[in-house]
């Protein structure tokens, strides 16, 4: 399961997501959409460990490969 506890991400001073919780399980399909600059690929960049959160936790097990294309 991937999990993200009151995560709070900004990036150049910008509030993206401020103390956002979910939970994502094994077989579930999910789609994200949303405005240019809305955090769609800081979202991203956060599940690929590419960025940590400012506040809260964000997990996966660590034997999970997150399959992606960049843009």
């Amino acid at each position: 399961m991937i999990q993200f506890d009151q995560v709070s991400l900004r990036r150049g001073g910008r509030v993206l997501f401020q103390k956002a919780s979910m939970q994502l399980h094994p077989g579930w399909k999910i789609g994200l959409t949303g405005v240019n600059g809305a955090g769609k690929s800081t979202l991203f960049a956060a599940l690929l460990g590419e960025l940590g959160a400012d506040e809260g936790s964000l997990s996966r097990p660590s034997i999970w490969t997150v399959a992606h294309v960049a843009q």
